[in-house]
């Protein structure tokens, strides 16, 4: 991430999740870096893509991919904006509502670099790779990262899907490239913290070879093993894009994101990762995501990731 041409790109999109309150989270986590002076975050200019939505109970819901809609029309906004950032050598940090922005964010870092040497470093307690025809919610923020690889995962298929749904599925992954010939490949993808997913989900990184760091691993060798491990499984790509959902921290440091999981990522263990990630030079787009204010009264998580950046941001 050395590039002193640094900007923020906001994303308040919070109808991927099941929970409302995460549009919230990108600019309450800027203002508790502007209360704490935390002058690399204050400093920089801040782009937004606002949530533009109708009452949401009156959207047609496609029960296998909700607000289908809406959230293709956020994210092509959102993928043009992140794309034309990078297309002025721009360093994104990026603070999105929940995690189906990366849907939108990756689109817009594939049309920039490519799919064919990017490597995706993605932080959760979850695995994020349903599909419709997999999906128990039908909650897109589950199916963020699916979309980047292009893998229906009819092998394990639970759900029978009808043509609208097909078509805005097919939509939503072609928002990367409009052709659809191009997807992130599986072997470029690795998943640090991971203590939370479906069968289909499993079954789907066995099939492709996606590469897996378990929470549970991370504890039983240490962050500095974990880190090494992902170094080699990337180190044939040239540019990386990193998503740090806040749920691949342990919920005993705060309640402020949807989906909490036990067994996480500690601060300590998150500093020295951050520490690594923020010296990279591969690294073009570091993304936050998942803060959800309203579930606690505090801003205890805002706080806890800005101390991350207070320490680790160069």
């Amino acid at each position: 991430m050395k590039n002193s041409n640094k900007c923020i790109i906001v994303s308040e999109w919070e109808y991927g999740a099941g929970k409302p309150g995460t549009s919230k989270g990108p600019q309450n986590l800027l203002e508790v870096c502007t209360n704490s002076q935390i002058r690399s975050m204050s400093e920089m200019n801040v782009f937004s893509v606002p949530q533009e939505i109708e009452d949401k109970e009156k959207l047609p819901l496609p029960e296998y991919l909700k607000r289908a809609a809406p959230f293709i029309k956020h994210q092509k906004g959102y993928a043009q904006l992140v794309e034309s950032c990078l297309n002025a050598d721009k360093l994104p940090i990026i603070l999105s509502g929940d995690h189906s922005n990366a849907i939108g964010s990756l689109a817009g870092f594939c049309r920039h670099f490519g799919c064919e040497n990017t490597g995706v470093l993605w932080i959760d307690a979850h695995l994020d790779l349903h599909s419709p025809y997999t999906t128990p919610s039908g909650n897109i923020h589950g199916m963020a990262l699916n979309a980047s690889v292009n893998a229906d995962n009819l092998e394990n298929q639970c759900n029978q899907l009808d043509a609208e749904t097909i078509s805005f599925w097919e939509e939503i992954k072609s928002l990367k490239n409009k052709e659809n010939t191009q997807h992130i490949d599986a072997k470029n993808i690795v998943f640090i913290g991971i203590r939370s997913y479906e069968k289909p989900e499993i079954e789907l990184t066995k099939s492709l070879g996606i590469n897996i760091i378990f929470a549970e691993d991370v504890k039983k060798n240490g962050m500095k093993w974990a880190i090494a491990q992902a170094e080699e499984m990337l180190k044939n790509t040239q540019q990386w894009y990193v998503s740090f959902d806040v749920d691949s921290l342990d919920p005993s440091i705060s309640k402020g994101t949807g989906t909490p999981v036990k067994g996480g990522l500690n601060l300590s263990e998150a500093d020295e990762l951050w520490s690594f990630l923020f010296l990279q030079e591969k690294v073009k787009a570091f993304e936050i995501t998942e803060i959800n204010p309203s579930l606690e009264d505090n801003n205890q998580m805002s706080y806890a990731i800005a101390g991350l950046i207070e320490r680790n941001f160069v």
